[in-house]
Parts: C-alpha cells; structure tokens; sequence
C-alpha cells in the first residue's frame, strides 16, 4: 500500500495534548469533504489549513499539514498540528 503520511518522532502522537490521535488526523485528511482554507510561508516551507472530519470519531478537525517529498519523489502529508474546531469553522465545513 502506498504511504500517504510523513510520520516520525517528531510528530507522531504529538497532538495528543489536543486530545487528538493520529489516525483522526489520516481519517481527517481523507475526509472527501475536506476544504483547505487557508496557506502561509512558514521559515520557507508551505503550511495549508485543513478542515474535515474524522467519520470513526466524529470529531470535527482543523489540520495545519505540509507537504513533503519521499524518497521516490511523491509527496506525502505531514501533519504538523491538529486540534477541534471552532464553531464558526464548523459551520463554514458543513455548508459545503
């Protein structure tokens, strides 16, 4: 199978603090409803904000993410931050 997301120490259970697991961060990042919101610079790299929904929890996530190059060349989803939504994000989510 092939990998989608950048895991390693560096990020690997890292927003547990927002009471968020990894695999709602990958079911979020599936989600075929997601809506990217938002991008920025950060120290050279791009940012992109997600807002989808992890369908095995329920919760409503805001998932800031870069994209990086594997080996191979394929870029793959690095999850730098996850936490709820607000409310107001949520609504714009589900006027979609």
């Amino acid at each position: 199978m092939e990998e989608l997301f950048d895991w390693d120490d560096g990020n690997i259970g890292k927003n547990l603090a927002h009471g968020v697991q990894d695999w709602e961060i990958e079911e979020t990042c599936l989600d075929p409803m997601a809506q990217v919101t938002d991008y920025e610079q950060v120290r050279g790299e791009g940012r992109s904000i997600l807002l989808g929904r992890a369908p095995t929890s329920g919760k409503y996530l805001r998932v800031v993410y870069t994209l990086r190059p594997d080996r191979l060349g394929n870029e793959l989803i690095r999850p730098i931050s996850a936490v709820e939504m607000t409310p107001s994000e949520r609504k714009r989510y589900q006027r979609k």
